[in-house]
């Protein structure tokens, strides 16, 4: 907050002559108190230049302005001081670029993974184009950015030797709150956990987390290296802070105060990136004196990770800005001749994170699973096949957020979609205004195909609940006629009861109860006690995971041990750790389309060693939601045919070859075609199998046996 500390008059007469009278006049000099807030400890090399910073604004000023530097987050957290700053509580702000792309997404620019060849590079961009056409958004904002500092390039750090992005593959790592650092170590293999800067040391100690990255600055001044025994100097992004005023404060100083605080600002950027830069060398001797093992990538090293992070260049060039991306890889291109890529894009739009996590890993397994074996044998066209993943984390505003963004990208040819039904029937709009194909590795319900769009740019090799419903009645009137039917109350839920309503209707039968609850539901009570009380001997269940889970909980715990006959959605999520213990006493099974354990084809063979391999798992009763990962293998595969046919990346002719593909020998089964104009389902109910959990999870085909 600005602060008028004080008025001195300092009266100054002259005489003018005015017949008899003599006229007088003063005027005042102000004083200003203004507060600086920064998150690096005292006496760093960053504090010492803004002290530096400082000290050259009082003496441009003649000691008008004076400058209080806050270090060490004394005032707050970086998102807490940021708030401040935009509401005019603190005048002066330096914050990492990563944190500030929570005001201003377009900010995450200098985290893009290896972009930056040298760290020149980095300065070239940030001081020129690039660098301006961010600072000036932030205005919108209620900040006014002035320059670029930062604490140097990124390194990894580890309690192990880091030489490949398979070496973070389920390593926990601590990731400051920003979307583009957690996809980065998504991308790698890794277990991304957002964790504050100042209680990193701490979960690095309490091995709550096992690595980080941060600048040798950082790194050394937080003591880091105390709680790691490993430094991988890997240069893979630079972390620039904004050198920001509040616009508030600015705009009540006069104009040529406000001028020396931003041209300041300006002239000591290279004074703090020399601090910066010089004593690297010396600080990593001192680390590596303490017993850390400092290791440096090499040249063939971090081209593995440039590729592992090439995604990350096409899902967020739509965030930062095609006319920053663009002028970057111009100026990469003219002094590297450096090729961006022309990569063919497929992208994923599914919950990445949270209860359904579990499909959209899955799929996304299969998708790059394919892509690499495509990419193996040439590509597509003479280019690269690359997958780009999106979290919508079952948000349905996220979701078309994500699709807006997938539009904006160069060479995009199909999207596949996740789990949720309801997301995919609210995007349908959307993505036919985009001309988006969309591909189905999961989703059941009817409508997403039966769209009545023409043309219609979803295709699906999935179960479809046409085909589900009367495939569970049937299971469970093997074993009686008394069945109650509990679903979630979704258009998903609601499609399924009516589906089977009318099959029992066609059979003279009803169910002997129908249950809806609501998503995130708890306490199942009720319902469960009016399904009792119908005299119902199984329960089919149209549930997702974590609500699935629920249910099987209130059963066990309210002492009822109704059969359960399951839609293959509870599969999607964490279901068996969940319900482990309940499940020794709750007869529960549930459909599946396609079991790794049980297809003997080659591909199929074949598949499961590559996964195997990829994945780092033993055996194929470990590969999880095994169905969304063949489903998006295959659908890949048939994709690329539909390119290698059209000839081209145009959207709308890609998916009228879509509806060509006269035959495709898939892992799922052989399709004579797998679409035609008139169906875009690629799977009928031959081929619904019911399953069971192991005694360790994995997913077995009845009949197979509990091993």
């Amino acid at each position: 907050m600005t602060v008028l500390i004080a008025s001195v008059a300092l009266l100054y007469f002259f005489t003018v002559k005015t017949g008899t009278k003599t006229r007088e006049s003063a005027s005042e000099k102000k004083f200003y108190k203004l507060t600086f807030g920064h998150n690096m400890p005292k006496d760093s090399a960053m504090d010492k230049a803004a002290r530096k910073f400082a000290d050259v604004v009082s003496q441009k000023t003649n000691g008008s302005v004076t400058i209080v530097i806050y270090p060490n987050q004394e005032l707050a957290n970086d998102h807490k001081m940021i708030e401040m700053a935009v509401e005019g509580d603190l005048d002066i702000l330096l914050s990492p670029t990563a944190k500030m792309s929570a005001v201003l997404p377009a900010l995450q620019y200098s985290d893009i993974p290896f972009l930056f060849p040298h760290r020149d590079d980095a300065y070239d961009m940030l001081d020129g184009a690039p660098g301006k056409l961010l600072l000036g958004q932030l205005n919108q904002y209620g900040l006014i950015g002035a320059a670029f500092w930062g604490n140097g390039f990124k390194q990894f750090t580890a309690n192990k030797e880091v030489h490949s992005p398979k070496d973070f593959k389920g390593m926990n790592v601590r990731t400051m709150k920003s979307p583009m650092i957690i996809d980065q170590f998504r991308e790698f293999g890794a277990n991304p956990i957002p964790i504050d800067f100042h209680e990193t040391h701490k979960a690095l100690k309490d091995r709550v987390v096992d690595g980080h990255e941060n600048p040798v600055a950082a790194i050394y001044g937080m003591k880091f290296h105390e709680v790691q025994s490993h430094i991988i100097v890997s240069n893979h992004a630079y972390l620039a802070y904004v050198f920001c005023f509040s616009r508030k404060t600015l705009e009540g100083l006069p104009p040529d105060i406000q001028q020396t605080l931003i041209s300041t600002a300006k002239e000591l950027t290279g004074y703090e990136r020399e601090l910066i830069d010089g004593q690297e060398p010396e600080i990593l001797r001192k680390i590596a004196e303490t017993g850390v093992k400092i290791t440096y990538l090499s040249d063939e090293e971090i081209k593995r990770f440039q590729l592992a992070a090439k995604g990350i260049l096409y899902k967020y060039a739509p965030v930062v800005g095609g006319e920053i991306i663009d002028a970057t890889m111009e100026y990469l291109g003219k002094k590297y001749k450096y090729e961006a890529g022309d990569d063919i894009i497929i992208g994923l739009n599914a919950d990445m994170t949270l209860a359904s996590s579990m499909s959209g890993i899955a799929i996304e397994r299969g998708m790059r699973l394919a892509a690499k074996e495509i990419n193996e044998r040439g590509g597509l066209l003479g280019k690269e096949l690359m997958v780009v993943a999106m979290d919508h984390t079952g948000n349905t505003a996220r979701s078309n957020e994500n699709i807006r963004s997938f539009g904006k990208m160069k060479n995009l040819v199909a999207v596949m979609g996740g789990l949720h039904s309801s997301i995919v029937l609210a995007n349908l709009e959307l993505i036919h205004l985009n001309k988006i194909i969309y591909l189905i590795p999961w989703s059941a319900h009817p409508q997403i195909t039966q769209n009545g769009y023409e043309p219609n740019y979803v295709f699906r090799l999935s179960a479809n609940d046409t085909y589900v419903g009367p495939f569970l009645v049937n299971h469970a009137l093997n074993r009686t006629k008394k069945i109650a039917l509990l679903r979630v109350n979704t258009e998903w839920g609601a499609k399924n009861e009516e589906i089977m309503v009318n099959y029992l209707k066609e059979h003279g039968l009803t169910f002997t109860a129908i249950e809806s609850f609501n998503s995130n539901e708890t306490d199942f009570h009720e319902q469960i006690e009016r399904i009792s009380r119908s005299g119902a001997e199984i329960i089919i269940l149209i549930a997702t995971s974590n609500d699935g889970a629920n249910i099987i909980k209130s059963l066990f715990y309210g002492n009822k041990t109704i059969p359960v006959i399951s839609h293959r959605t509870i599969t999607g999520g964490d279901f068996y750790n969940e319900v482990k213990k309940e499940l020794k006493s709750i007869d529960l099974s549930f459909m599946q389309t396609y079991s790794f354990i049980t297809a003997n084809n080659n591909k199929s063979k074949e598949l499961v060693k590559k996964y195997m391999y990829e994945y780092g798992v033993k055996t194929q009763q470990e590969i999880f939601s095994p169905e969304g990962t063949a489903h998006a293998y295959d659908l890949v595969n048939i994709l690329a045919e539909a390119i290698r046919q059209a000839g081209t990346l145009d959207r709308a002719a890609i998916r009228d070859a879509m509806e060509g593909i006269q035959h495709y020998d898939g892992i799922t089964r052989t399709h004579s075609p797998p679409f035609t104009k008139k169906r875009h389902d690629a799977l009928d109910e031959k081929g619904y199998v019911m399953a069971v959990f192991d005694m360790k999870g994995a997913i077995i085909p009845m009949g197979e046996g509990k091993k």
